[in-house]
């Protein structure tokens, strides 16, 4: 249990806080589909990142408490073939679904007999089973609660509205302040200039008496073309940077010669590309939202009606 808890800590929690970065970190405000699908992506790593993390509580949450709960039902099997025609094996018992990894464990499995599974009230992690011949378990294990009302266990309704909640209020503060491109001038004598190769190459600033390195991959496609700048170290520079992003040049001005990126010479684009990314997150996140609420309504609505048929037939059982 601590192992299984853990390791699910340990990788859920920087991959939730990552997703939530990369959501409001979107560094591409001027090119509508790339920050549509790096907002989706942080939004998933978010999502995936919740689901370890509740997982992992669940597992401590288990090993702390070292509880125990049970159930005595009918042991069912189930086999499910995946797309490429691979097998995957399920033991069912009651609320219990454990998947079983040697097809000889899942032959061996007395399938139709009633049995005690025991498991964990948090994770629903199986334990053990057996055929339920001597009735109640012995009185000297120790049992918890019942697992459909302990604290730490998924519901993953709450994970998709919490997801889908964030969705919507990460695409709508994207939408309402959308603006267009607007910037601040730094002047001073280049002091460094390197660049470094990895797939593609990304060019780097520095300017004397300040610590920022300026990255000038926005002017790859300025007009005119950047020349090589090792010969400009030294140089009087005048540098328009992004007031969103302060390490993110726009233009240059260099030996009195303007070499201006496309957002510089057209600045709505990024007011565009902040609406076309923000307004369609913000509406499949509520999209999403809607459904998850309304199907939970309907849940509870069919299963009070169950409660209310089923003490219908009690009452009438009674009389």
């Amino acid at each position: 249990m601590w192992w299984s808890g853990l390791w699910r800590l340990i990788v859920g929690l920087p991959t939730a806080s990552l997703g939530a970065g990369v959501t409001w970190g979107a560094p591409l405000p001027s090119i509508a589909p790339a920050n549509f699908l790096f907002m989706a992506i942080g939004i998933g790593l978010l999502g995936c990142g919740a689901y370890l993390s509740w997982r992992g509580f669940s597992f401590v949450g288990d090993a702390i408490t070292r509880r125990v709960t049970y159930v005595t039902g009918q042991l069912k099997g189930d086999i499910r073939t995946g797309s490429k025609g691979a097998k995957s094996y399920f033991m069912l018992v009651g609320p219990v679904r454990s998947r079983v990894w040697r097809r000889q464990t899942f032959d061996a499995l007395p399938v139709g007999r009633v049995c005690n599974a025991y498991y964990t009230s948090g994770s629903g992690q199986l334990l053990s089973v057996e055929p339920a011949t001597a009735g109640e378990p012995h009185p000297s294990l120790r049992f918890g609660g019942d697992s459909a009302h302990a604290w730490d266990r998924l519901r993953w309704s709450w994970l998709l509205i919490a997801v889908s909640a964030y969705g919507v209020v990460a695409g709508t503060y994207d939408t309402i302040t959308a603006h267009p491109a607007h910037w601040g001038v730094v002047s001073g004598r280049t002091a460094e200039y390197h660049e470094v190769d990895v797939k593609s190459t990304t060019r780097y600033f520095h300017i004397d008496g300040s610590s920022q390195e300026y990255n000038l991959n926005s002017l790859d496609r300025a007009s005119p073309p950047v020349p090589p700048l090792y010969n400009y170290v030294g140089d009087e520079v005048e540098l328009y940077v992004n007031s969103d992003n302060q390490s993110n040049v726009l233009a240059m001005r260099l030996r009195g010669i303007l070499f201006a990126a496309d957002l510089y010479l057209h600045p709505e684009q990024q007011f565009w590309g902040m609406i076309w990314s923000g307004a369609p997150i913000a509406l499949v996140s509520a999209v999403l939202l809607v459904v998850v609420i309304w199907g939970l309504a309907y849940e509870r609505k069919h299963h009070k009606k169950e409660l209310i048929a089923e003490g219908n037939r009690y009452e009438a059982t009674r009389t």
